[in-house]
């Protein structure tokens, strides 16, 4: 569960305090897009090759 790790480690907490659902997904679905743009990020540093 090293996504979880990272969220929890490097991006300060996974705490989610929102009022309404809306809100809440939002928070969800940046710290999600966040993490894949510094795994992106990560990649393209170490220069490993990518599936696209």
């Amino acid at each position: 569960e090293h996504v979880f790790g990272f969220i929890e480690m490097s991006m300060k907490g996974s705490i989610c305090r929102a009022i309404g659902k809306a809100r809440a997904k939002t928070n969800v679905t940046l710290t999600n897009l966040l993490y894949n743009i510094c795994r992106f990020e990560q990649i393209k540093r170490l220069g490993l090759p990518s599936w696209a």
